[in-house]
Parts: structure tokens; C-alpha cells; sequence
């Protein structure tokens, strides 16, 4: 019984200590007057003005994607990651910030739909060979919704 009893509290210790997953914010929507490429050059702009580089783009879709990626902390003004600050992750990071602009226009609208997304690939390349139980993470680390915003923002003013 005091075996059981043990165990039991030894779980709970150990379950108490696990940090809970990080949880993504929502997309940010929004609705706009601006054309569909227009959309795409507001946030192309507002992307690549702070270092991010532009992987795909359609102006007749509307639609963008985006990747930023750094070590360690270079992503820190965009993200929040679950490990703690100078551990083993931390300094083996290597995080690549994906941001998706998509535009919808409603049958005879005036305004677009635009929802603007974001995930985090985290990888450690230098832990390789080491005996940690992954190399890459989608759950590790999370956007803080700051660049979602940021371009929700340059939209949202007048063209």
C-alpha cells in the first residue's frame, strides 16, 4: 500500500513539474478595402522591413508567406519558447518564424477578408547526436502574435 501511496505522490511531483503546452494565438482577421495586392505589398513590406524573407506571394490571390529564421534568441521579439532562458535548447535553438497572409473577397463585397497566421519550426542542430528525444519541435515555441498584429495594423491604415 505505502508503495502505491509513493508512486503515486512521485507522479504528481514529476506531472506538477511539467510545463503546459504553449498554445498558439488565434490567426489575426481582419477586414479591409485594400485590394488583393495590395494586401500583398502591405505585408510584404511590414514582413521584409524587419528581416523577414518572402518564400511565396500571389497578388492575384492574395496570399503571402513569409520565414524569419535565427538562433538562439534572434526571435525572441516575435516568439516565446517553453524551455528556460541559457539551458541546452536555448542555446542549441534554431527557430524559423512562418507567416501566411491569405485574402478572401465575399461574393460582391466591398472589403476583403485577410487572416494572417503564424507557426514556429524549432530545430537544434547542434544536439544532433545527442540523446534528447527530438530534433525539431512545432510545439516548443509559439508566435506572441506581435508581427500578426503588426501587419493587421499597416492594413488597417489608408493606403
Amino acid at each position: 500500500m505505502w508503495n502505491r501511496i509513493r508512486a503515486a505522490c512521485a507522479l504528481s511531483a514529476i506531472l506538477g513539474c511539467t510545463p503546459a503546452p504553449l498554445e498558439a494565438p488565434r490567426p489575426v482577421s481582419i477586414k479591409t478595402s485594400r485590394s488583393k495586392p495590395q494586401v500583398v505589398q502591405v505585408a510584404s513590406r511590414e514582413l521584409t522591413s524587419v528581416g523577414f524573407e518572402i518564400a511565396t506571394s500571389d497578388t492575384v490571390a492574395g496570399t503571402l508567406t513569409a520565414k524569419r529564421t535565427r538562433d538562439r534568441r534572434g526571435n525572441y521579439d516575435y516568439i516565446t519558447c517553453q524551455f528556460a532562458e541559457n539551458s541546452l535548447a536555448e542555446q542549441n535553438l534554431v527557430s524559423t518564424l512562418t507567416i501566411t497572409v491569405s485574402t478572401t473577397s465575399p461574393p460582391g463585397g466591398a472589403t476583403n477578408n485577410v487572416e494572417i497566421g503564424a507557426s514556429v519550426l524549432a530545430t537544434f542542430p547542434g544536439l544532433e547526436d545527442s540523446p534528447l528525444p527530438r530534433s525539431e519541435s512545432r510545439s516548443d515555441c509559439v508566435s506572441i502574435g506581435v508581427i500578426e498584429k503588426q501587419i493587421a495594423t499597416a492594413l488597417g491604415r489608408s493606403p
